[in-house]
């Protein structure tokens, strides 16, 4: 299957009726990653589209600076009531009496109290819902703490899914897993955008010397990265490829990086690893466009953020099936490969053993297939349509399934 999804809005279709929407999300906190930052992008997005958009989330003292959300955007955080762990919050039912009642509350995510609060109150107040499943479905993350979402899809999850106006995926493949749960109400087929950089300065991007390649992950360093295959693989090229190195990019999560040391002082990886810590702003864009390759080596990846950012700046990617990116191949811009480190390995020296040439010319198949499917503009207009639709106001859009 394609990571193109079905047809979207085009920019110019975008309703420009104004819609009170809720997004209700877990933590709009930078280190949780790819879910609070499609949250805050989308929320800044329709709100300068000229729709009222109030952001409500929990608090957690432990998750650091937020990202930052436009003038315009109300932002709500309760605390959850212990435990924290269950996202309840008891505070959340005063705040929501006190505003202005909704068109419609999109909620983003699964599993914890704080969404099923907020769609049975919409459900009495006769206010559609939609819910961004955030990949949460995938088996792989199922797996995950299983016995604790079994229960909570008997309290309430099934519950808040099934009552839904409609479902969010964000590839075809995230369709067909929610489907095959048994989940037979409609499912809107929505990519995330991702900002694009200025076009003057893309087409300048400078040509890595030889001597000093860069393969990049840029990402949570987390378990559940495929980070640890990563480094197995590298080890297993790195020698016949002396102009590389592997830079590790990303919030240390739970202290994991002392994990990824000691393995790659097992495996002797010295000066061809570098973990350059996180990085935001300019930093990061300077270290993403100066990347000749990315690695997304996760088993399982619900979106990959940093996949259209990468395309966009002409920069191949090489991606794992755990991720919807199959058009990696299809539009000859990476490489989607099995999970596992042999074949990661093998693309390994397939990729970096490559010309600059041959991967100059993939990067910039990347950035047209990336500036024609991920832009905010597009994304933002698909989703005030899906929002007139569900509201009643609207006709059924093209990326609509059922």
């Amino acid at each position: 299957m394609s990571t193109t999804p079905l047809p979207i809005a085009k920019e110019e279709d975008a309703t420009r009726e104004t819609v009170r929407v809720w997004h209700v999300c877990n933590s709009l906190a930078v280190t949780f990653g790819g879910i609070s930052a499609a949250c805050a992008q989308l929320a800044n997005h329709l709100a300068r589209t000229g729709a009222q958009v109030v952001a409500i989330s929990l608090v957690d003292a432990r998750s650091g600076p937020s990202w930052p959300l436009d003038a315009s955007v109300d932002a709500v955080r309760c605390a959850a009531t212990w435990p924290d762990r269950f996202g309840y919050s008891r505070a959340l039912a005063a705040r929501f009496s006190s505003l202005s009642p909704p068109d419609l509350v999109h909620v983003h995510g699964l599993w914890r109290g704080h969404f099923a609060q907020a769609s049975h109150w919409a459900r009495h107040a006769g206010v559609p819902v939609i819910v961004t499943v955030h990949g949460m479905l995938h088996p792989p993350a199922l797996r995950q703490r299983a016995a604790f979402k079994r229960m909570a899809r008997w309290l309430f999850q099934d519950e808040v899914l099934r009552t839904a106006r409609c479902l969010h995926a964000t590839a075809l493949e995230e369709a067909d897993e929610i489907r095959s749960l048994g989940f037979d109400l409609p499912i809107a087929v929505i990519p995330w955008g991702v900002d694009m950089p200025d076009a003057a300065l893309a087409d300048r991007r400078p040509a890595p010397a030889e001597d000093h390649r860069t393969l990049l992950f840029l990402g949570r360093l987390h378990p559940t990265k495929g980070l640890e295959a990563l480094l197995r693989a590298w080890a297993r090229v790195f020698r016949r490829l002396p102009s590389w190195r592997l830079v590790l990019a990303g919030y240390d999560e739970g202290h994991y990086r002392v994990t990824l040391t000691a393995l790659a002082g097992e495996l002797g990886l010295g000066e061809s690893l570098r973990f350059s810590g996180p990085v935001e702003g300019d930093a990061r864009e300077r270290l993403l466009t100066g990347a000749s390759l990315l690695v997304l080596p996760s088993p399982s990846e619900n979106f990959g953020f940093v996949v259209p950012e990468a395309l966009a700046r002409g920069v191949p990617v090489i991606a794992t099936e755990g991720a919807p990116w199959s058009s990696l191949n299809t539009e000859g811009c990476g490489w989607w490969i099995p999970v596992g480190d042999e074949p990661l390995a093998a693309t390994l020296a397939d990729a970096l053993g490559r010309p600059p040439d041959a991967l100059r010319a993939m990067g910039e198949r990347g950035r047209r297939f990336a500036r024609a499917h991920f832009t905010w503009q597009i994304v933002t207009a698909s989703m005030l349509e899906l929002y007139a639709w569900a509201r009643g106001v609207g006709p059924e859009p093209g990326f609509v399934q059922h």
